[in-house]
């Protein structure tokens, strides 16, 4: 009986020292454990597919080739569930400990607890690096202050995309680019021509609102739209009507397929479109692809300030001091020069004022025009009410441009509407 026990204690060291021996296995809620007293693999949720994938997986293999410690394991979460997956696993105590996240996620995770403030894991000498738009799309504003929830790693933001072989200049200001549209489009012949097509979605058009001294909210945060905002909002609408209804221009809101359609077949020859679609209008226009900061606002002079999206890495609140350690240090390789050049070469736009940007490259020249774009730009709104702003101000624009309202009625209603639901009047006493 004796024997018998030592041979079965004997196997069951063997197998436990065969398990030990095994490649840890990503779990899509990993425990967090506080107060861990060493560091294992660290979890990392990310929604990138493609090619951005690949570039983000090289990147990941390059720094756990560098590091035993905090190792990165990526999983891939659905866009469309991530946000609720995360909420859930954080509420259940687990979940991963980075998460690579759009920028406008930011301010509902932080408001409910879920992400770690990084102002003080993240060191000033390599944030400062970081172009400051971007920076500013990671950072949360309270009665407290200005707190930072994420570490931007590339954007996205709009430019202007023409075909090099009609348009030898772009143009400067928005009176030349209709100029110019107009003698390039043939909406008579079959099938027709356009030197313009415009998608006029809110993301598309809302920096000209601000180049004809538009605002949304003043600079404490409170509506100003029917207000020091009211006279730039009504000339901003007035000019979309005019874009919609101008014949020799194929500008629409309500049917955006219809100009990614007449683009895709190489009947347009101009357009406002994201840096991350360059692949497609390099495979549709081939060597003869311009790209160009949006034109200026001939009625004001000024440049238009398009929103800027931002990729941004953030921590789990619930990690330990040693993993919050470990996964700052990803991010500080995430944003170091040799990072953000992979980046870049895999026609990402990264969020790093490195590198420089001084060769000839085609990812290297359309960066530039990119930079100046995101320099002039505005960061995408990230609050937990910036859903309901974006419903409201598509509703402006899309009653004035279906002619159900006035432009001046448009906003006054679409003032009334964020007020009563963004600055409810206290009960009288």
């Amino acid at each position: 009986m004796r024997c018998s026990l030592v041979a079965i204690l004997l196997m069951v060291a063997l197998l436990t020292a065969c398990e030990s021996g095994r490649a840890p296995e990503p779990s899509s809620a990993p425990t967090i454990v506080a107060n861990a007293s060493s560091v294992g693999p660290l979890l990392l949720w990310h929604g990138w597919s493609g090619s951005d994938r690949q570039a983000l997986g090289r990147l990941v293999e390059q720094y756990n080739r560098q590091h035993t410690d905090g190792r990165i394991v990526l999983q891939s979460v659905p866009l469309a569930s991530f946000a609720a997956e995360l909420r859930a696993a954080v509420a259940a105590g687990s979940g991963p400990h980075l998460i690579l996240i759009p920028n406008t996620w930011i301010g509902g995770l932080a408001e409910t607890g879920v992400l770690l403030p990084l102002d003080d894991l993240a060191p000033a000498q390599e944030i400062n690096t970081l172009l400051p738009v971007t920076l500013a799309g990671a950072q949360v504003r309270d009665a407290a202050g200005t707190a930072l929830y994420g570490v931007p790693v590339r954007f996205d933001t709009l430019a202007l995309y023409y075909n090099t072989a009609n348009l030898t200049e772009p143009p400067a200001d928005t009176a030349t680019m209709l100029a110019i549209g107009r003698g390039l489009s043939d909406p008579e012949a079959q099938p027709p021509i356009w030197g313009l097509a415009l998608n006029l979605s809110h993301d598309n058009m809302i920096g000209y609102l601000y180049a004809f001294d538009g605002r949304i909210f003043d600079d404490e945060g409170r509506v100003a739209l029917g207000s020091t905002g009211r006279a730039g909002a009504e000339q901003w609408l007035s000019w979309l009507i005019d874009l919609q209804n101008d014949a020799r221009i194929l500008a629409r809101s309500e049917s955006s397929i219809l100009v990614d359609r007449e683009l895709k077949d190489g009947r347009a020859i101009m357009t406002f479109d994201w840096a991350h679609q360059i692949g497609v209008y390099r495979g549709l226009w081939g060597e003869q692809v311009g790209i160009a900061p949006l034109p200026r606002l001939s009625e004001t002079g000024q440049a238009p300030r398009p929103y800027v999206r931002t990729d941004v890495l953030a921590i789990n609140n619930l990690a330990s001091a040693n993993e919050r350690v470990a996964a700052a240090r990803f991010i500080r390789f995430m944003i170091s020069e040799e990072a953000q050049t992979i980046l870049l070469q895999s026609d990402m736009q990264p969020a790093s004022r490195l590198p420089t940007l001084t060769g000839d490259s085609p990812q290297e020249i359309a960066a530039r025009v990119f930079r100046v774009s995101a320099e002039q730009g505005l960061p995408m709104p990230n609050s937990s009410a910036r859903v309901l702003v974006e419903q409201e101000i598509k509703r402006m624009q899309r009653q004035a441009l279906l002619g159900l309202t006035t432009p001046a009625d448009a906003v006054t209603e679409a003032d009334r509407r964020l007020r009563e639901r963004l600055e409810p009047v206290a009960p009288a006493p």
